[in-house]
């Protein structure tokens, strides 16, 4: 039987000042707000919600690698893998550690890192020498290693 939408019990979400949480969502800003909603529900007691939740942050890490970044800043990856993390916790961050780094991977192997890079007229030669178009990717390998 279908519940009313008004009988579940959502979690509160504090949209302050300080939030993650744009004030106006845009396309620019969809990310970051999705980001922010599913880091809300990793925080659930559900496992499956909190399983899922981490699904939708690592398609989000696919598509924006420095995400990735924020959630380590946030202390959220080394949580994931703490010995008080549950198992299927522990397991579904694998997982999508694994579908990042490949996603980096076939990112860097396609060119489209390089093609990237050579669109930016502002980028320098001597960046482009320094083999800047791998940065996500070297950032995304270091923050997960630490990890494992």
């Amino acid at each position: 039987e279908n519940e009313n939408i008004d009988s579940i019990n959502w979690p509160e979400i504090d949209f302050d000042e300080e939030s993650e949480l744009p004030k106006e969502i845009t396309l620019a800003s969809l990310p970051q707000a999705c980001c922010f909603i599913f880091s809300v529900f990793l925080e659930n007691q559900d496992i499956k919600t909190r399983c899922s939740s981490l699904r939708a942050l690592g398609f989000i890490m696919m598509a924006y690698p420095r995400a990735l970044l924020h959630m380590e800043h946030k202390g959220k990856l080394e949580e994931l893998v703490s010995e008080e993390s549950p198992n299927e916790l522990k397991l579904q961050a694998l997982r999508c550690w694994k579908d990042v780094l490949l996603s980096e991977e076939r990112r860097i192997e396609s060119g489209e890192a390089k093609a990237k890079m050579e669109s930016n007229a502002n980028i320098t030669v001597s960046k482009k020498i320094s083999g800047d178009q791998d940065s996500d990717a070297t950032i995304i390998g270091s923050v997960l290693s630490q990890h494992l």
